[in-house]
């Protein structure tokens, strides 16, 4: 079974929407605005701005993810526009003139290369209106090689653990991603194991493809609260604006 279709039954309580990284949005656009949220998973931060006027529309590659989002919009007076879409797809797909474009959870480094990721970001570019704003989070993955780091903070919810590993690949240039989902209690608990690789992407190359995208003095932040980005930031979040 796909990785996020073997999870997406607990997805919510896994990543729940955290209200300082929907407020860090929100903040980035005027009310009403056109947002388009790339990876979207089960549509948690599509559903939260929606709810407060905007116009949204959520991709995300895997369906099992977008039919529980189109499930949970259902009674929702303005709910988002989801659809099932590679994110490399979207140049072609959908109309220009978005307000903001986002992708955060760490969901840039699926993508295989620096040139897929490349392209995303230029895409990007062609779908915002001007003055538009693209927000990207991923991982801090220069802490990640300089620390040598194995593991990620074990994520809970009542009977839920969610256990995440990293097993560095420099010369492939990846990350593997282990996780284990243990749910239920010891006795009878469900373990759903899986594992993906995902782009080792540092503060630096990030930069670099940016701006070769065509946006112009990017803002870091070390978390949705707006701290500055630095070497112990686990989250690296990037905002820039389209001229």
């Amino acid at each position: 079974m796909d990785f996020y279709a073997s999870i997406s039954a607990y997805y919510d309580r896994i990543f729940p929407t955290d209200a300082k990284a929907l407020c860090f949005l929100d903040s980035r656009v005027e009310p009403g605005s056109r947002i388009l949220d790339i990876a979207c998973g089960t549509g948690g931060y599509s559903l939260a701005l929606a709810e407060r006027g905007h116009r949204v529309i959520g991709v995300d590659l895997d369906r099992a993810m977008i039919l529980s989002a189109r499930h949970k919009a259902r009674d929702a007076d303005e709910a988002p526009d989801f659809r099932v879409m590679d994110m490399l797809c979207l140049a072609e797909t959908l109309d220009p003139g978005f307000d903001l474009i986002f992708c955060i959870g760490n969901s840039l480094v699926h993508l295989a290369t620096d040139e897929q990721i490349g392209q995303l970001l230029s895409d990007c570019r062609g779908l915002l209106r001007p003055q538009g704003v693209l927000v990207l989070q991923i991982i801090n993955y220069d802490r990640i090689l300089a620390q040598g780091l194995t593991h990620l903070p074990t994520l809970r919810d009542e009977d839920l653990e969610f256990l995440r590993f990293y097993e560095v690949d420099p010369a492939g240039g990846v990350v593997i991603f282990r996780t284990e989902l243990r749910v239920g209690r010891e006795d009878e608990q469900r373990v759903i194991r899986n594992q993906i690789p995902l782009r080792i992407l540092g503060e630096q190359p990030l930069r670099r493809l940016v701006r070769t995208a065509g946006f112009e003095n990017p803002e870091l932040f070390g978390d949705f609260e707006g701290r500055p980005f630095g070497p112990e930031s686990l989250p690296l979040i990037l905002s820039a604006r389209r001229d």
